[in-house]
């Protein structure tokens, strides 16, 4: 009788793995951006509804810091078209003209349509929250490491993205009756994000090189989006303060 040789799987390139391992981390509860309990509160229907202008301004200061060294640093690691890509996508976040679907723009538009003024706007981005502030200042730090984590942590952060806002937009409208134009910023970045996720996941192949390379870049998502849910837990922190719920 003969001997049977038994086959060894194929080992995972190091772009596969990496994708694999952000893919089911954003499944894990303490990573699900849909989880965070203000969007719980807000998805729901529970906020109270004065509390709104509050998490518009409050939010505010992360929008205000979504600065080029967020978006582009991570472009010294790359080469030829994929930085094109991320010129791309800085477009699409920060750069678009004012009425444009700018994103600073439309969450201004969000905030005033609340009730909120210029004054409480540029102060809220003098003195943020420093739940607030942290979540653009991980994204930078990380973008500025390595091509593997800067392409780890957007990519973490745009892949929940779609799901967050398109049910934040659905509850807005149903639960607190907004219009689409105070609300337009949330179907633009679903737009947005589905569209950048699916580029972006392509570029791992270039640049996730090694096992060493799989670990930074998950640690760096990982982070991302403790950073994320915890800029929103801070703001729940002080809306629940101050709206006693």
């Amino acid at each position: 009788m003969g001997t049977v040789t038994k086959l060894k799987p194929k080992s995972q390139t190091p772009p596969r793995e990496l994708a694999g391992h952000l893919i089911a981390d954003a499944d894990r509860p303490e990573h699900r951006y849909l989880g965070s309990p203000l969007l719980e509160y807000l998805t729901s229907g529970a906020l109270p509804r004065e509390a709104l202008k509050d998490y518009a301004v409050l939010r505010w200061a992360f929008q205000a810091h979504a600065n080029p060294a967020m978006m582009l640093s991570h472009a010294a690691f790359l080469e030829g078209d994929d930085v094109e890509h991320l010129l791309e996508n800085a477009y699409d976040e920060i750069f678009r003209l004012a009425g444009e679907g700018d994103h600073p723009g439309l969450w201004v538009q969000f905030a005033k349509l609340l009730g909120a003024t210029d004054e409480e706007l540029a102060e809220v981005a003098r003195k943020p929250l420093a739940e607030v502030i942290g979540f653009p200042r991980t994204m930078t730090h990380y973008c500025r490491k390595s091509a593997a984590e800067g392409l780890a942590t957007w990519w973490g952060d745009e892949k929940q993205l779609p799901e967050a806002h398109g049910a934040t937009a659905l509850a807005l409208k149903k639960y607190y009756r907004l219009s689409d134009e105070t609300i337009e910023y949330f179907y633009e970045h679903v737009r947005a994000d589905i569209e950048h996720t699916e580029h972006s996941l392509s570029l791992f192949e270039g640049y996730v090189k090694d096992r060493d390379d799989v670990v930074r870049g998950r640690r760096a998502a990982a982070v991302t989006l403790w950073a994320w849910r915890e800029m929103h837990d801070g703001i729940l922190r002080y809306l629940q303060k101050k709206y006693d719920f």
